[in-house]
């Protein structure tokens, strides 16, 4: 490049003062080795200046036309070759140029015309042709790209593309085509993941973050589905793409924030709730989910005042109520845990844990029929919860004056869950056995 530059400013230098040949000849040949190389933004610098210094110099005017055909311009690259005519008349290979881009030009239009007609092969012969003539046409490969497109074979539109931009770097209508595809994408991924169908959704979000490595919504899913998959690995990597390539994409920071908590790394969690709540101060589940998290590590006032954030930032999300309540109940705060949790239960009814914690409540109150009610209607959300079978155990025996049968079943079916299948056992032994716990 440098060599270039140098030989460009010394020949343009002398060339200008005392026209030569020599120098002329110099800028031409360099042109084009230029070009052989691919190297077509120092060719036309090289040859645009030996035609500054004679501008009827034909050779250079030809390769100046081939660069035009590169790029698309076919008005210039007419006008280049009308000129070198005109300069050379008696040179043939000129002229059969000329009328062989005349040709191009038609197989062009005519490709253009049976794309629109959606006669598809016939377009992407017609275009064939011109590739033929002019490897280098970039117009001619993308609009191949454009047909495959139509078709929906995406996989063959984008490798048009890009073979169009590995000729000509800066073309712009493949550039943005490229995009495009990757939207089209990008939602064919979203259908496969709403029919659950994972794998699928995953390939087609590959392929939109191998086209277009910026597109954060992508890597975003990437994240979502692999959480659902259990992958949690491959999830944090994913999300920590997101926000690499969006810094501020608060949703970003909460789903890696989520996935580094299933993985095991609270404080790598905690780091990325606080970001996120940073960038939106009113995201009320990064602000719930550091609650959980400082609850969890039994940093009460924290929990407390992330709760009481996530609560003032949107007063309609039920979650926090409920970790509000684990705090009451652990405080022996029965009735202001009630209140946390009605409130919960009004805003979510669908929330299984709720309900859970209520019957947990009031068992402790010694009301084993509200216990009763709202244990049955975790079930009804989740019937195999541990949890919940276990409180309704104990509010069927009612402390000896229930069902003692019903209590056993309800127990024995909460050993189902790993969880839970100590406590219930502990639990049914003191049904069967009282006078252990006898003090």
């Amino acid at each position: 490049m440098k060599t270039i530059k140098s030989l460009l400013v010394f020949c343009l230098f002398v060339g200008l003062l005392y026209p030569q040949s020599d120098d002329l000849n110099k800028l031409y040949e360099s042109g084009v080795e230029a070009l052989e190389n691919g190297e077509w933004e120092e060719a036309e610098e090289l040859l645009t200046n030996a035609i500054a210094i004679q501008a009827d110099f034909a050779p250079a005017l030809v390769q100046l036309a081939h660069i035009s055909v590169r790029n698309g311009e076919m008005d210039k690259t007419k006008e280049l070759l009308r000129q070198a005519i005109d300069i050379e008349p008696e040179n043939e290979e000129y002229r059969k140029e000329y009328n062989e881009l005349n040709e191009i030009n038609k197989f062009m239009s005519q490709g253009a015309r049976e794309l629109d007609a959606g006669e598809y092969e016939n377009s992407v012969n017609s275009y064939s042709q011109v590739i033929e003539r002019y490897p280098y046409m970039t117009e001619a490969i993308y609009s191949i790209g454009i047909v495959k497109l139509r078709q929906e074979d995406y996989d063959s539109a984008v490798q048009y593309f890009n073979n169009a931009l590995d000729v000509n770097p800066n073309h712009d209508k493949s550039q943005q085509s490229l995009k495009s595809v990757a939207g089209r994408m990008f939602n064919e991924g979203n259908n496969n993941y709403r029919r659950r169908d994972y794998s699928t959704a995953l390939d087609f979000y590959n392929k939109v973050v191998a086209i277009d490595d910026s597109f954060y919504q992508a890597h975003y899913q990437l994240g979502v589905v692999q959480t659902r998959l259990k992958n949690l690995r491959g999830a944090i990597s994913s999300y920590d793409k997101s926000v690499e390539a969006k810094p501020d994409f608060y949703q970003g920071w909460y789903g890696l924030g989520i996935a580094k908590r299933s993985n095991g790394d609270d404080n790598g969690a905690l780091a990325a709730f606080q970001k996120s709540v940073e960038i939106n101060p009113g995201y009320a589940k990064a602000f719930c989910a550091m609650g959980d998290i400082y609850y969890k590590s039994n940093q009460i006032e924290k929990a407390k005042s992330s709760c009481q954030q996530a609560i003032q930032a949107d007063p309609s999300y039920a979650k926090p109520y409920i970790t509000l309540a684990a705090i009451n109940i652990d405080r022996q705060e029965y009735e202001q845990a009630l209140v946390n949790l009605e409130l919960a239960t009004a805003l979510d009814r669908s929330d299984s844990k709720a309900w859970y914690r209520i019957a947990q409540v009031n068992n402790i109150l010694g009301n084993c029929e509200e216990a009763k009610v709202a244990a049955r209607k975790s079930l009804d959300l989740s019937d195999k919860f541990g949890g919940a079978w276990v409180e309704l155990g104990i509010a069927e025996y009612c402390t000896g004056s229930g069902n003692k049968t019903a209590a056993l079943n309800a127990l024995d079916k909460a050993r189902s869950d790993r969880t839970w299948k100590t406590f219930a056992e502990h639990e049914m032994d003191k049904i069967r056995n009282p006078h252990r716990y006898e003090n």
